[in-house]
């Protein structure tokens, strides 16, 4: 994993949530470990098929979104921490510091922390 995957990661997901292209979803849920764990910025745990059962609705719900994926540190061959923009029409309406875990090419766990 490295930055260039991180950003196109996102990009699948704006994506699905902006323009509701089925394509984009199955490419971002195809990323993910089968035993995947997201902690959201609420303190929700979420496993995969919750995940893919929240997001199956969203399709097109964000017109206008984009995520900016920056500061991509790596702490260890398979841990990451990076910066995550959410931006709607030029403006920012979301920022959080991620730690991503990688196995086997796939994500395994996803922890977001909002940023004011």
């Amino acid at each position: 994993m490295n930055g260039d995957f991180l950003a196109r990661h996102h990009d699948q997901l704006a994506a699905w949530l902006r323009d509701g292209k089925a394509e984009s979803l199955s490419a971002f849920l195809g990323a993910h470990h089968e035993s995947f764990v997201l902690v959201t910025t609420d303190g929700a745990v979420l496993d995969l098929e919750t995940l893919r059962e929240s997001l199956r609705s969203a399709g097109g719900s964000r017109p206008g979104l984009s995520i900016q994926v920056e500061e991509v540190t790596r702490i260890t061959p398979e841990v990451y921490r990076f910066l995550e923009r959410h931006i709607v029409d030029g403006s920012v309406v979301g920022v959080r510091v991620v730690t991503a875990v990688m196995e086997d090419g796939l994500l395994l766990s996803v922890q977001e922390t909002a940023r004011r």
